[in-house]
């Protein structure tokens, strides 16, 4: 079996949440870290929830808090898709003990230890802003031989969500997603274009209630409240692309991030034009398999017998 040592860099975040549950319920992958990143809501509030998650999960990696603003901006207004706690107003519901541990150590600081003793290239999903890559990236340039690939929830090659032409990851920092394009390192991109697909219907709603565990109970909670706004779960696609890309439609292309300020700012496009072939930077990914997709997330919160 093929393993994946794996770093999730995020800002939970509902949809977030399907993300490290996936990460840390797969059993190819070994999660090493969890990273925080100002995003769907302040950089507290997402360090606090991937604390959360961790805990509940009993998850054994790092949790570490990372930037708390874009590289350049104001940070934009905070968005209301997954409540003022970002877990649907239910963080509330579990106490200070059901915390992870938080590292005394920064996530470029958290980086950069476990890429330098890592003995395989390491692998990097990053599914809030792509601040956090862009600072490593800049500060440790001679560290990107050590990451096998950055799968990436961000961007859309045909639409946006905050702009007709901008998702929000990529609308929040446009910069970091630009240094990141250009990174050299391996991109998996899971835009829009496949995440729209990310959904649930109600049959498995009802299988989620029958599980009566903690974590599905707490589940269909904040995402009563977040699908309400946004139906897609799109964070866990970045996870599913790495184990079994094979469920995807994927072509490989050279994406470029624009990051002039007003409705383009973000966005995240395809120069197809002959004239302007360049050599792929990225492999982007357009469709799945969504009975895969709805199947891997129950089989995430089907309690062990």
């Amino acid at each position: 079996m093929k393993k994946y040592p794996l770093i999730l860099d995020c800002d939970p975040g509902v949809d977030d949440v399907f993300a490290i549950l996936l990460a840390h319920v797969t059993p190819e992958i070994d999660l090493k870290a969890i990273c925080s990143v100002s995003g769907n809501v302040d950089i507290l509030k997402t360090t606090y929830n991937a604390r959360l998650i961790a805990g509940l999960l009993d998850a054994p990696c790092i949790v570490a808090e990372g930037a708390s603003r874009p590289l350049l901006r104001e940070p934009p207004p905070l968005g209301t898709v997954h409540g003022r706690d970002g877990l649907g107003g239910y963080a509330h519901e579990f106490g200070e003990d059901r915390l992870h541990t938080l590292s005394a150590l920064k996530a470029l600081d958290v980086y950069r230890k476990i890429l330098l003793e890592s003995e395989e290239p390491v692998y990097i999903a990053a599914v809030g802003p792509l601040t956090n890559l862009a600072i490593l990236f800049l500060a440790y340039p001679e560290l990107k031989s050590k990451i096998a690939a950055v799968s990436i929830m961000g961007g859309g090659i045909r639409r946006g969500n905050i702009t007709p032409y901008s998702e929000f990851n990529f609308h929040k920092d446009p910069e970091a997603a630009d240094i990141v394009m250009k990174s050299g390192v391996k991109l998996l991109l899971c835009g829009l274009d496949v995440t729209l697909r990310a959904t649930l219907t109600e049959k498995e709603i009802n299988t989620m209630k029958a599980y009566q565990s903690e974590f599905s109970e707490f589940s269909m909670k904040i995402l009563s409240s977040y699908t309400s706004k946004d139906t897609a779960i799109h964070d866990p696609c970045a996870i599913l692309a790495l184990t079994e890309p094979e469920k995807f439609v994927y072509e490989d292309q050279y994406v470029e991030i624009d990051t002039r300020e007003g409705i383009t700012r973000g966005m995240s496009y395809v120069d197809s034009r002959k004239s302007q072939e360049k050599k792929p930077n990225c492999r982007v990914f357009y469709d799945m398999d969504q009975g895969f997709f709805r199947k891997s997330i129950l089989d995430a919160l089907k309690p062990e017998v």
